[in-house]
């Protein structure tokens, strides 16, 4: 489930250098990054409910083989166009790795004990942010972009092996869903229509428009803006991800004693309040206001997410259980598919100020907020809610 972090952050400091190198502009260096996204948006769509009727283990396996397979095309692409189309194939095995992860967690565990597993899964894979610039920049210190492809395709492989020899079927075949597009759209529709899970879902989205947004921009905004160099970008970028790696450790202690919607409406909250102070500071512009500033401002929007993202995976998760595969599928799907569409805005509306960025983050972290205070006051008695 962390697999994405590495295939993102470990070469997104080099976009630049992928794009000189390449001979091609910025925002099919950013679509280098969106295709991943929107691969990984299609293959938990399609390999998550897959799952619900085949199980969960000779996907995970076939899925790390193929990612092993496609970094090796990424590493050798040469065109942007090549490798925009190796990354949208690479992106399609990850995601469905990631939704055959949360189904498995879903397998395995119920409530409080399922969200304080997310709660630890997120702790592993937020860390991924931290330490994949560092790898990144190692590997960039002594290589290029290409290397970075040649570490994922150890990973690949190294995933291969663990999935092999340390998972075990989750899903039997008594507890399977019948097999066929038909069976399939049935639980989609199923899923889709219930409020009690889509509200989840929803919320989740709006976030993640917010905080991909700096994910796809803030590479080419902190370093044009700030003249900040690839090393100094990574301090930047892994001290926010440390942030909210140390969120989601703090998310599963407190879980069982504060819920899973209280802890998430701490962090929505703490992300709509630094991403609201992100366009006076652009308004400020860069020579009235400190590097220190913005830093502080998305640490707290990166580190917010520390509890919104595992609070609402453990609750739509809980609401989708009686097809987990398919749940996992349509929260991360329609989360990833979310995020591929507001990545590339910087490269489109510039990124020579922060102002394109600061006005995005802003808006749907205020979308997100908003949506929370109404299913706060509508939802049901918290006694009511699993998981909190």
């Amino acid at each position: 489930m962390g697999v994405g972090p590495f295939a993102t952050d470990t070469y997104i400091a080099a976009l630049p250098e992928l794009r000189r190198t390449l001979e091609t502009s910025a925002t099919v260096a950013q679509l280098t990054l969106t295709a991943f996204i929107v691969g990984m948006a299609a293959g938990q769509f399609l390999i998550g409910p897959l799952s619900d009727s085949y199980g969960r283990r000779r996907l995970l396996i076939g899925c790390s083989v193929l990612f092993a397979v496609l970094s090796v095309v990424c590493g050798l692409s040469p065109t942007g166009t090549v490798l925009v189309a190796a990354r949208l194939l690479q992106g399609f095995v990850a995601g469905g790795g990631v939704a055959l992860g949360r189904a498995v967690v879903t397998d395995t565990y119920r409530g409080d004990r399922a969200a304080a597993a997310f709660g630890a899964i997120s702790s592993v894979t937020f860390f991924g942010p931290v330490v994949a610039p560092a790898i990144g920049g190692v590997i960039l210190a002594h290589g290029t972009w290409r290397t970075v492809f040649a570490a994922l395709t150890l990973l690949g492989a190294a995933m291969a092996v663990a999935v092999t020899l340390g998972i075990a079927e989750t899903l039997p075949p008594p507890q399977r869903h019948p097999a066929g597009l038909r069976a399939l759209g049935v639980r989609m529709a199923d899923l889709t229509r219930d409020w009690s899970f889509m509200r989840h879902v929803t919320l989740q989205c709006l976030a993640a428009a917010g905080f991909f947004t700096y994910i796809g921009g803030s590479a080419f905004v902190l370093r044009s803006v700030y003249d900040l160099s690839p090393t100094q970008y990574t301090i930047v970028f892994a001290s926010n991800a440390a942030g909210m790696a140390l969120f989601s450790l703090l998310f599963r202690a407190l879980v069982v004693r504060a819920g899973a919607v209280r802890l998430r409406a701490v962090g929505i909250t703490v992300s709509t309040l630094g991403a609201a102070g992100l366009p006076a500071v652009a308004l400020a512009g860069p020579e009235s206001v400190p590097l220190a500033v913005p830093w502080a401002l998305l640490c707290a929007v990166v580190a917010g997410m520390g509890f919104s993202i595992p609070a609402s995976t453990a609750l739509a998760q809980e609401a989708g259980r009686r097809a987990a595969g398919t749940a996992s599928a349509l929260q991360g799907g329609l989360t990833f598919l979310t995020a591929a569409l507001v990545t590339p805005l910087t490269g489109v509306f510039g990124h020579d100020t922060l102002t394109p960025m600061a006005i995005a983050m802003s808006g749907f972290f205020a979308a997100a907020f908003a949506l929370m205070c109404v299913l706060t006051k509508t939802r049901r008695p918290a006694s009511a809610i699993p998981v909190g």
